[in-house]
């Protein structure tokens, strides 16, 4: 038996065909006894043992290489590896070119493995990326906000609430009959009525703790109702508690005390009115700011309303008997709001 050159393990070597090793020509020769200068019994031995020629055929065993002293393979393990960035780095495993021989003819080391040297390494080497790279598009735009009323029946609810009944319709010919029938003369032709915008609109809007959770649904409702009634006829103000004392377009430090607007317009507040704050409810004191702002408008002809967020179980009776009041929430139908909003 014989160590391998390369791993340095003991390898039997075979000399036939038949499987038959050098190491069992040894053994038989030693059982029998035969003196190995004796070739005659030796050649008997080989031809039995299947093995071809004699013993002076065999080629020779060669000078293996002996095992490193132990203060070299010390000295071999505690020197530094050698950097794989340098100039003399390993060619990569997977190289056609055979490994060098070394001084005493066996083979060489095993190659060290190349790391990548950066990124652009791995990705010439991956031929399809783990996530669709980014476009440079433009992005993608926010969803539309609905309001809190239902979408395919906003336009037509706030119509409602925003209008006011006038009598400029049509002839009403019932009237007309019996205005005949008593003998009476007509003053006027009596007519239908029906629903206008022309008078504009004021917006009051409640910047109060209460409505701070409806600060976009605020400022969605005031774009439909500028495209609904006209810039040119739309008033925004904001207030904080009630607009009796402060209120105004801009920011809180320009507020004045509030004046109402023109006669007819119609003036639609949108705040919780302090129902939906935890607590016992409005103060009493802020119930009659409310009161005295509602008869405001009416003296000078104007037509409040209020939508709140709430449903209108939960509407306070001092709010309902100061004004319409319309709930702000999917479930207002416009015939509710012509029922509630005269």
């Amino acid at each position: 038996m014989r160590e391998d050159r390369t791993a340095g393990a003991p390898t039997p070597v075979t000399v036939g065909r038949t499987g038959i090793w050098v190491g069992d020509l040894a053994r038989a020769l030693t059982w029998l006894g035969v003196d190995p200068d004796d070739g005659e019994k030796v050649g008997r031995v080989v031809t039995l043992l299947g093995l071809r020629g004699s013993v002076s055929d065999l080629e020779p065993a060669p000078e293996w290489r002996a095992a490193p002293a132990p203060e070299a393979e010390e000295e071999r393990r505690a020197a530094p590896p050698a950097s794989p960035r340098g100039a003399d780095a390993a060619a990569p495993p997977n190289s056609a070119e055979p490994l060098p021989p070394t001084a005493d003819g066996t083979a060489g080391p095993l190659p060290l493995l190349s790391p990548l040297t950066g990124e652009s390494d791995i990705r010439s080497a991956w031929r399809f990326p783990a996530l669709a790279e980014r476009g440079d598009g433009p992005a993608e735009a926010e969803p539309a906000h609905h309001t809190l009323l239902p979408p395919n029946s906003e336009t037509a609810t706030l119509q409602t609430v925003l209008s006011r009944t006038v009598r400029e319709g049509e002839i009403d010919t019932h009237r007309l009959l019996e205005e005949f029938a008593t003998g009476r003369p007509l003053q006027n032709l009596p007519r239908l009525p029906v629903r206008t915008l022309r008078f504009g609109t004021q917006v009051l809007i409640d910047l109060g703790p209460g409505m701070e959770m409806f600060a976009r649904d605020q400022d969605e409702l005031v774009n439909r109702i500028t495209v609904i009634v006209g810039r040119h006829a739309t008033d925004v103000l904001y207030f904080a508690g009630s607009p009796l004392n402060y209120a105004g377009p801009g920011a809180g430090w320009t507020w004045r005390p509030y004046r109402p607007p023109a006669a007819g317009t119609r003036v639609l507040i949108l705040s919780g009115f302090g129902c939906n704050l935890p607590g016992s409810g409005t103060a009493p004191t802020l119930w009659q700011e409310w009161q005295e702002l509602t008869g405001l408008l009416r003296r000078s002809g104007c037509r409040p309303a209020a939508l709140v967020p709430l449903p209108p179980d939960r509407f306070p009776a001092p709010l309902t008997s100061l004004m319409p009041v319309v709930s702000w929430d999917r479930s207002t139908t416009t015939v509710q709001a012509e029922s509630r909003v005269p």
